[in-house]
């Protein structure tokens, strides 16, 4: 199933994204490659390969990692942070469509 102009809006969308027309047509032309190579690997006959595992030496996840802020960055991110309310930042919701 080819990729249309049409997804690549939709999925521009989805990440609140926004392309020009040549971006568009540039993304459209390059995801498809993507799916074109991801359709010939699916053709791909694994039944004889042996399932792998990871090295037991692989951690996986990483630790979470507290990094220490300078209160003069902290301060210059508060003040120009355009919503606000004492410490606390108001981004835009991740769920939700933007209104326009």
């Amino acid at each position: 199933m080819p990729i249309t102009d049409k997804d690549i809006i939709h999925l521009a969308d989805l990440s609140r994204l926004q392309l020009t027309d040549k971006e568009i047509k540039q993304t459209e032309k390059e995801l498809g490659s993507i799916l074109e190579w991801v359709e010939r690997l699916q053709k791909i006959d694994t039944r004889k390969v042996e399932m792998q595992t990871m090295p037991a030496k692989a951690k996986g996840w990483r630790a979470d990692e507290v990094v220490e802020c300078d209160y003069e960055v902290r301060d210059l991110i508060l003040e120009n942070f355009p919503e606000k309310k004492d410490d606390l930042l108001q981004v835009p919701p991740v769920f939700e469509k933007p209104k326009k």
